[in-house]
């Protein structure tokens, strides 16, 4: 099983220190009202109709590290562009459909994705740190797909069984929106099935909340 280094991950991740916060409360604090953040980055409320339409149908979360890195005033700031909402997405439009990447038929159990040979992804957690407006997963079912632990039992006996599988991905949602404790536990029966040779973790969470990056997840890294 193959992981990045957590030195390397040390020396590219910018840290934010905030000993009154660790990251847990700050996904929790993350922004979810478009008027907060218009307010926030000194934005005109006319963007704030087209905001609105958009977040009832996906709604918006913005970390205040996050926050921290857009320019104010500027409502095409490139980082802002990616989590505010627009009129556009209430659209409908001939060949757009709900499921893009046609995952729903290759859900085998509960929390796993296996849509290509060789290759599984796990759902390590439905919830992101940020909602990118361009999420293609948007309506992907995270209720029927967030296994308890007796599940991914299950799911891993599906894994164990299929020799073929040499590598997992987790990701989500955002794998490191979960705990730590249960992260290591998954990563461990990971570890145990021979024929798993790699092992991917999709997050953007060391990005938008850098203090996500601490000394329990490079623990279970390394």
């Amino acid at each position: 099983m193959i992981t990045r280094s957590p030195d390397l991950l040390q020396s590219v991740i910018p840290t934010v220190v905030d000993e009154t916060r660790d990251w847990q409360t700050q996904l929790a604090g993350a922004i979810r009202d478009p008027r907060d953040l218009l307010a926030r980055l000194g934005l005109d409320e006319r963007w704030l109709p087209g905001a609105s339409q958009g977040h009832a149908l996906f709604e918006i979360r913005v970390p205040e590290a996050y926050l921290a890195r857009m320019r104010p005033n500027d409502p095409h700031d490139p980082l802002l562009r990616q989590v505010l909402p627009v009129s556009a997405e209430t659209d409908s439009v001939t060949g757009f459909v709900s499921d893009p990447l046609e995952e729903a038929a290759h859900t085998p159990r509960r929390g796993l994705i296996h849509k290509y040979h060789g290759r599984v992804l796990l759902i390590g957690s439905p919830t992101c740190a940020i909602n990118c407006r361009y999420c293609f997963r948007r309506h992907f079912p995270y209720a029927e797909n967030s296994p308890s632990r007796a599940q991914w039992e299950e799911t891993l006996a599906y894994l164990r069984h299929d020799p073929s599988i040499q590598e997992a991905i987790l990701s989500g949602g955002d794998p490191l929106a979960s705990s730590d404790k249960r992260l290591a536990w998954l990563v461990e029966r990971l570890a145990e099935i021979m024929h798993l040779r790699r092992l991917r973790i999709h997050t953007r969470l060391p990005v938008v909340i850098p203090d996500r990056v601490d000394d329990a997840l490079l623990a279970w890294l390394k």
